[in-house]
């Protein structure tokens, strides 16, 4: 038979430029990543009139470089090397079609490079691509060369580098168009990484790209402050990573919350799982086929007053244009991936599939997680995240290939350069993503549960049973009539019964609260009865003088008035004289709290055999605030017959007391105890200040020795401290103790 070889028609430059590269913004890209792994620190692209300067500080092209390689279509020595000559990047092309990015900007390009190697000598090149003739073989198609023994500097005076020229651009390059070219380049790396501003550093995560052009610098300002702003405002954090999956097929996950979000819940979560890979086989591929990886995702609620100043419109536009999750890959954003504008594959990760599904469980979360009912409607959409996945294909298949795979089993680019291609691998990576979206959304509702949950547990028991009356009418088309009739009686029975409680304890506590206040009562009234009465009395002297000194009749009578009514509340005063002490008449110093405290131990000693205490922390010079020995014996006495109460089924008992001039003017007396513990965190035991409020367990053996146990007595301590300006918490208490009680104050002249 004859013989033949293909013939390739010139014009093959200008398809494959516009299938394979399709936009300015990716042709430019292309150009960027070339000096990436070129191992440049700086990347410049200067914009004037009709040309493009793309110039870098890489190591250059020597002259067999630009001939094998350069020269070559779709070489694939990049996939080869597997990383950069000198800083061991990992490269991002793979195709060898980078030099038709030339092709689709400009007709025109002049190249010259220095290498590294050698330089004293640079390569110039000139290509004219409006020679392309249809019709003419490829071969035709001439690039002029020569090295010149001459010396080149490039970005930051650097000896190698490549600078390329574009003349007789193909697009209009108006500010608009320059400023969407900004937008497009700025968002190339991943914005969680190292920015790498080390002035002078040439490290490998170092990679600086500047635009010059008209107006680009305060786009690019206001583009930096946008996301900086917006950085401050995220609600939750989710962090992926996996490294050596191939060989243990697990990965990591942590979901995180700011305090505050959800509402009502206080304090910052955080829940960590590991995962299994695959997630979720397809195929029937089920072993795992990723081996590395990491992610970061931002949650955000752009709705109400945002920090930073940011507005929530500002905040909805820029989500919509770069928000949702991108793909990076070798640290190069993947365009398909993520929103952007006219980009197609925003939902790469079926998000706003599942939530026109109305899917109420996770498919890819283990049964034990799937505690909560109908999480799966607190998916956020994809305008609420901003995420990056980073992933390294040449890695993929350097490790894929040393396992002996076949191609399809591993993460490769598809050739059109900007999207994965749809196999196992990559469903394994979409699924791990989503696997960590989908326990955010798990995680979300049962935090809501628990902070609702909180909520109702201080609301009356009566309004828990209205609650079940109405989610039963909401659901009475659905229910059989004999059963909802049935089900609402029970409920109306049991609202009435726990009505008839609630009214109970209403009495107890009108029964209780007088006893438990009179003694406060009483010194209040003596207090201020005893203030009044000495007004009264400065008053009538100054009447009865005057009346002598102008003979007015009418003003003596006055001034006896006045007399009379102090009397009057000096009797009333005495009604409360058998509640108080002599001393609780004169509560106008400052009392010291080492003596006070030692008083009130060595006469409750006798009601705490077997305690031991420690006051020596207490600085000398420490005083209560103004107010009377009966009011902080009173409180000290009710802490410390908690703290005998918690110790009764301890082996030790030991109760210690330390007190400062704290920072910022604050002194404070502290009381630890080696009890039962508190049950709850410190932060949240405010509710155990609350009138009947009881969590200690007391054995059944020590029920008779136990003091109190009406609940009452630390809300006494708070309505004694709040008269006395003095604040009462709960802190974390010191090793080998329990329980510590706090009370705070401002020091004099504060």
């Amino acid at each position: 038979m004859n013989r033949k070889t293909f013939v390739v028609d010139a014009a093959l430059l200008q398809e494959l430029g516009e299938r394979l590269i399709g936009r300015a913004h990716i042709a430019l890209a292309e150009l960027i990543k070339n000096a990436y792994d070129a191992d440049a620190i700086d990347c410049h692209v200067h914009f004037e009139d009709d040309r493009i300067v793309v110039a870098d500080d890489g190591h250059g092209m020597s002259e067999h470089e630009f001939l094998d390689h350069w020269m070559r279509i779709g070489t694939t020595h990049k996939a080869e090397l597997k990383t950069s000559q000198r800083l061991n990047r990992a490269l991002t092309g793979s195709k060898g079609i980078g030099r038709l990015s030339a092709q689709f900007l400009a007709s025109e390009m002049t190249l010259e490079s220095t290498s590294a190697d050698r330089p004293g000598e640079t390569l110039y090149a000139v290509i004219d691509w409006t020679k392309i003739v249809h019709g003419r073989n490829l071969d035709t198609v001439e690039v002029l060369w020569e090295s010149r023994f001459e010396a080149r500097e490039y970005p930051n005076g650097w000896p190698s580098g490549t600078r390329i020229e574009l003349k007789g651009l193909k697009s209009e390059w108006n500010a608009g168009a320059l400023e969407e070219l900004g937008r497009e380049v700025w968002i190339l790396r991943s914005p969680f990484r190292s920015s790498g501003e080390r002035p002078g550093s040439r490290n490998a995560e170092d990679f600086h790209v500047r635009i010059d052009a008209p107006g680009i610098e305060g786009a690019r300002k206001s583009f930096d402050r946008m996301r900086a702003n917006l950085f401050d405002n995220w609600k939750a954090r989710i962090r992926g990573n996996l490294d050596g999956g191939r060989r243990r097929g697990e990965a990591s996950v942590t979901v995180e919350f700011k305090p505050d979000y959800p509402d009502g819940v206080k304090e910052k979560s955080e829940f960590s799982e590991t995962v299994a890979l695959p997630v979720k086989s397809e195929e029937g591929r089920n072993d795992p086929l990723v081996d590395r990886m990491t992610f970061e995702i931002l949650v955000f609620r752009p709705e109400g007053r945002q920090t930073g100043g940011i507005s929530v419109g500002d905040m909805r536009e820029y989500l919509g244009r770069f928000g949702n999750v991108s793909v990076y890959d070798a640290g190069f954003r993947l365009p398909y991936y993520g929103s952007g504008g006219d980009n197609t594959g925003q939902d790469w990760l079926n998000i706003a599939v599942d939530q026109g599904r109305r899917l109420n469980a996770s498919e890819l979360l283990p049964e034990r997680l799937r505690t909560s009912t109908r999480y799966m409607q607190d998916l956020p959409a994809p305008g609420r995240l901003f995420g990056a996945v980073d992933i390294d294909t040449g890695h993929e298949r350097a490790v894929a290939v040393r396992a002996e795979a076949s191609p399809d089993e591993w993460l490769r680019i598809q050739s059109s350069r900007d999207r994965l291609q749809a196999n196992p691998a990559f469903f394994q990576l979409r699924d791990l993503v989503r696997f960590s979206l989908d326990l955010y959304a798990n995680r979300y509702r049962t935090l809501s549960l628990q902070a609702a949950e909180r909520k109702r547990a201080k609301e009356p028991v009566s309004r828990k049973f209205d609650r079940a009356l109405e989610a039963l009418d909401r659901g009475k088309a659905e229910m059989p009539a004999a059963v909802y009739q049935e089900a609402r009686r029970e409920v109306v029975d049991a609202r009435k019964a726990s009505t008839t409680e609630e009214e109970a304890l209403d009495r107890r506590a009108v029964l209780l609260a007088p006893l438990a206040t009179a003694g406060m009562t009483a010194l209040a009234l003596s207090h201020e009865l005893a203030r009044e009465s000495r007004f009264l009395r400065s008053a009538g002297e100054k009447l009865s003088r005057l009346a002598r000194t102008l003979s007015v009749s009418e003003l003596d009578e006055i001034a006896r008035e006045f007399d009379d009514l102090r009397r009057r509340l000096d009797a009333l005063q005495e009604l409360f004289a058998p509640l108080l002490s002599e001393v609780d008449t004169a509560a106008t110093d400052r009392l010291l709290v080492r003596p006070l405290v030692d008083q009130v131990v060595r006469s409750m000693r006798p009601l705490l055999p077997r305690v031991e205490f420690d006051p020596s922390g207490i600085a000398s010079s420490l005083r209560f605030p103004v107010g009377s020995f009966a009011e902080w014996s009173a409180i000290l006495q009710n802490v410390m017959a908690n703290a005998w109460n918690a110790m009764l089924d301890t082996e030790r008992a030991e109760i210690s007391f330390d007190g400062e001039h704290g920072r910022g003017g604050r002194e404070w007396l502290r009381v630890s105890d080696t009890g039962q513990g508190l049950g709850i965190a410190p932060e949240e035991s405010a509710e155990l200040f609350e009138p009947f409020e009881r969590r200690l367990e007391i054995g059944y053996d020590n029920r008779s020795i136990a003091i109190g146990g009406q609940g009452l007595g630390l809300t006494i301590v708070r309505m004694i401290a709040h008269r006395r300006t003095a604040d009462v918490r709960f802190v974390e208490p010191p090793e080998g103790f329990s329980t510590t009680f706090e009370i705070s104050w401002r020091g004099a002249g504060k």
